[in-house]
């Protein structure tokens, strides 16, 4: 692709100095604080299930509902690392950081031929870097920074490709998109997307050149069709594990308007900051589709990149969307986290498109503006379920003989995590299990701790457990009217 590096952007010394800085204030921003808050009940789960054999964590990861890459990667960390909480989320650090740099070279495929391409670049590294939305999920113990990790290195992949096979680049994007299905189901909607695409151009090549010809495009899906055969046996385990999800329902709300923009607003920081972003992309879109000349083969991999990089970005969204609206609800923030940076890219190379190097620096302006109090939140007050502090609790009051239920059981992970005895407690499932734990007596107390109930279950839970009127010990932040909620009854006499 054509590209003046000395003077379609800032020079080669200049712009790896300008990367770096970004990567540092990524990782800065990322490793602050990071067991500020204690692990919640997903990331105590992924502890839970990759601390067993690798049999035991294929096993545990096959009843849920998502793939195994992360926890593979916290199997193989942890006996290093150890499993402290900042042990635990480093993975996600780390990856987060990665995919920073992975937005950067993105960008540099996206607007190779641009003026001034690289600081469209430059400025979507920036943007995810000081993300609120990817920092505070570039801090969890979870699958969410690989799922965007994943995708980044999945489409710089695809673009790669598509500019000029290689039997390197087939191998990478061959592994990219694994690794990229293996992080989180969501990436079968943005994989799919992409995959569309791709056909579409090898399909045309295929009628214009008047017979099968290995194409660039055709390449591409080929790749993509050895990732999908590496991903096909979990496939079948996600496509019987969806069966028992839609018998048994979901939790997630339906996508009506307040909840669509409540989603943006996660995702974004601002609802200002979020439609000039759509805005911008849109724009790029449309100005690279419709009025951009197309003089060369660079021209036209311009064009090829935008399609690509639009249907990774809203690709998942409006899929996810039409199945929630015909099945079941499966729309929600956090698993559009590899579509995020996608929204950046095209931004960041409309805001050039527009105004070469002056929109660049009046965006990321505009960006810290305006997401500045939900990073400010992200980084000091938001926070998870204080499942370190009421454990610090029980064991500060309880006495030396006790005995903790925990309604609800879907939460024993957690607790077992912080209380490191799988022995000290006994998990409810149901009000019904609360009738059948024994009465106490004159030697024994009892505790109750209640985890994100309304106030319904917990008037049943009370009556299930006990007549006595219990104590109220601590009360921590939690979801639910309840939060997490430590009551001790005394012996019955």
């Amino acid at each position: 692709m054509r590209q003046n590096l000395g003077h379609s952007g800032p020079g080669n010394t200049t712009g790896a100095l300008l990367l770096v800085v970004i990567l540092i204030v990524a990782a800065a921003l990322r490793i602050y604080d990071l067991d500020r808050t204690s692990l919640w009940y997903d990331e105590a789960v992924t502890w839970a299930q990759s601390r067993g054999t690798f049999s035991e964590l294929l096993s545990s990861v096959a009843a849920d509902n998502y793939p195994p890459l992360h926890n593979v990667i916290l199997w193989l960390t942890m006996p290093i690392l150890g499993d402290s909480e900042t042990a635990l989320r480093i993975p996600s650090v780390i990856l987060g950081v990665l995919a920073v740099w992975l937005i950067y070279l993105a960008g540099r495929s996206l607007t190779g031929n641009a003026p001034d391409g690289r600081y469209a670049a430059l400025l979507a590294a920036a943007l995810l870097a000081v993300s609120p939305f990817h920092i505070w999920y570039s801090t969890e113990a979870r699958m969410y920074a690989l799922l965007a990790t994943g995708g980044l290195a999945f489409l710089l992949s695809v673009m790669k490709v598509l500019n000029r096979p290689s039997l390197g680049w087939f191998v990478v994007l061959s592994l990219s998109g694994a690794a990229f299905l293996y992080s989180h189901i969501y990436a079968l909607l943005g994989f799919a997307a992409v995959g569309l695409v791709c056909a579409i151009y090898a399909l045309e090549d295929t009628l214009r050149a008047g017979r099968l010809r290995l194409s660039p495009a055709t390449i591409a899906c080929l790749c993509m069709g050895v990732s999908a055969l590496a991903f096909l046996p979990w496939l079948f385990i996600l496509a019987n594990r969806a069966r028992s999800v839609a018998e048994a329902g979901f939790w997630i709300a339906s996508p009506d308007i307040p909840f669509l923009k409540s989603m943006a607003f996660s995702i974004s920081g601002s609802l200002v900051f979020f439609w000039a972003l759509a805005t911008l992309a849109l724009v790029y879109c449309l100005r690279t589709f419709f009025v951009e000349s197309v003089s060369s083969q660079d021209d036209r991999n311009t064009r090829k990149f935008a399609i690509i990089c639009l249907a990774f970005t809203t690709g998942p969204l409006l899929l996810a969307y039409l199945y929630s609206l015909l099945v079941q609800p499966i729309l929600f923030d956090r698993y559009l986290i590899a579509a995020w940076p996608g929204l950046l890219l095209l931004a960041s190379a409309g805001a050039n498109q527009l105004i070469p190097r002056l929109g660049p620096a009046a965006l990321l302006v505009a960006a810290l503006t305006l997401t500045f109090p939900e990073l400010r939140f992200a980084l000091f007050d938001k926070m998870r379920p204080d499942w370190r502090g009421i454990v610090q609790d029980y064991k500060a009051n309880r006495s030396s003989n006790y005995r903790l239920v925990l309604y609800k059981g879907f939460a024993a992970p957690a607790l077992e995590y912080y209380l490191r005895s799988p022995d000290g407690f006994v998990a409810a499932e149901e009000i019904g299990d609360l009738k059948k734990q024994p009465s106490g007596t004159t030697e024994n107390e009892r505790w109750l701790l209640l985890v994100h109930s309304s106030p319904e279950e917990m008037k049943q839970a009370l009556e299930a457990f006990s007549a006595s009127e219990p104590e109220t010990v601590a009360q921590r932040f939690g979801w639910g009217a309840s939060g997490l909620k430590l009551l001790r009854f005394a012996p019955r006499n």
